[in-house]
């Protein structure tokens, strides 16, 4: 009797999972959808042209201790209208400093309308790919966002004075306590 009963609570548990469960095919073509509307998303806040790169975690050539955590500090990349905002910390070597150079901020910081900026989407990839290049007094930085479906954003700062360094983070969209 004990022996039916259990055969029978099994072939419910395997009809009722079969009946209720999607194929694979389904969850591959819902996933598929989430992704695009994720990539759909994301290219509309960078066309906007206001976001907020948030830096989290730092990696130089340079350091031996490998990715340094930036959370505890303010650190991000403001792209707000046609203007960009850089405050960056900086954990590498200079290689030169003009006459006149000021110590007091070490990291790379820019504020104004940068020389080139220029974006491209990679809709195969679902990748969007953004170049800024901005030139202070001192110094010029090349600066490549490249931004995923899920605004995963890793940021490379290329310049003319120091060692290239890498950041990790995410975008998001402007919010008044985001501005400085």
């Amino acid at each position: 009797m004990k022996m039916v009963h259990y055969s029978m609570l099994l072939l419910l548990l395997l009809v009722s999972t079969s009946l209720m469960g999607q194929t694979k095919k389904q969850k591959k073509e819902k996933k598929f959808v989430q992704k695009n509307e994720a990539y759909k998303a994301t290219k509309k806040l960078i066309d906007s042209g206001n976001y907020l790169f948030d830096a989290q975690t730092t990696n130089s050539p340079s350091i031996n201790q490998g990715v340094i955590s930036l959370e505890s500090r303010k650190n991000s990349v403001i792209v707000k209208e046609e203007v960009v905002e850089l405050n960056l910390p900086y954990f590498g070597v200079a290689s030169s400093y003009g006459y006149g150079y000021n110590n007091s901020n070490p990291g790379i910081s820019f504020k104004g309308i940068p020389a080139e900026y220029n974006v491209k989407h990679i809709d195969k990839k679902r990748r969007s790919v953004i170049k800024i290049n901005v030139t202070s007094s001192m110094e010029r930085h090349d600066i490549t966002l490249t931004v995923n479906y899920r605004r995963k954003t890793e940021v490379k700062v290329i310049s003319s004075s120091r060692q290239s360094v890498s950041f990790s983070g995410y975008i998001m969209p402007l919010t008044i306590n985001s501005n400085n």
